[in-house]
């Protein structure tokens, strides 16, 4: 049975990407259309004893395919919805995990004063809840991309296909969050947990910035004392 429901969800796919293929006037997307169609079609129809070749045949090309669809013309792509979600992910490194991106972190051996430790633990905690408005504007962003690839998402995960990328993104975008009653408890700490450092983000982003501006003052105050020398 699960051989069967395997088979039929790769020839859905392969179906998709049949009436992706066929939307524009690519001579070669159209040829690729026709093919997968005939593979298709032979999977469906195929007597008994060659239908596990038929069915083979067919999920070789869909899975070509599928591998290649982000190669596709622009208004063929599936998933073009996700390619400035993509472009923008890699340009912020934001998939990448919790590690400081703006330089190697010091060995762990080396000793640091005081001061500078608090600082630099300050740096890397801002950077953390940096990553976290960084997801809410994706998150925002993704929203349209999201209902419009879900179901090629869906539709490849019940095929067997590789969507390592794509769950990723979604993963990512989602904030991992667990759907489950369990799961919306440890959803709550983590909320939590985002606003204490977001709450954090903001006291500091204030003090700096009013340190900034007093800077700023000084220095005009300075510029206006030494105009007036001038005078």
């Amino acid at each position: 049975m699960e051989s069967l429901e395997r088979s039929n969800a790769v020839i859905d796919l392969g179906k998709r990407l049949v009436a992706q293929l066929k939307l524009g006037d690519d001579e070669t997307a159209q040829w690729m259309a026709h093919a997968l169609a005939e593979r298709i079609h032979d999977a469906e129809n195929a007597p008994s004893e060659g239908a596990a070749a038929a069915q083979s045949s067919c999920a070789e090309l869909v899975f070509q395919l599928w591998e290649r669809r982000f190669s596709l013309p622009s208004q063929l792509c599936p998933l073009k919805k996700l390619e400035p979600l993509l472009r923008t992910l890699d340009s912020l490194d934001a998939s990448n995990g919790p590690r400081f991106r703006f330089m190697q972190e010091p060995p762990a051996d080396v000793k640091v004063e005081e001061g500078v430790e608090q600082a630099l633990n300050l740096a890397v905690k801002l950077d953390d809840a940096a990553r976290i408005l960084v997801q809410y504007f994706l998150a925002q962003a993704a929203e349209e991309a999201s209902e419009e690839t879900q179901p090629w998402i869906q539709s490849a995960v019940d095929a067997g296909a590789d969507v390592t990328l794509e769950v990723r993104i979604v993963s990512f975008v989602d904030g991992g969050l667990d759907r489950s009653s369990e799961g919306a408890k440890i959803a709550r700490e983590s909320l939590k947990n985002k606003i204490r450092k977001l709450e954090i983000f903001a006291s500091l982003a204030a003090s700096h910035a009013a340190d900034l501006r007093a800077k700023h003052d000084l220095l005009t105050d300075e510029v206006g004392d030494a105009e007036l020398d001038d005078e």
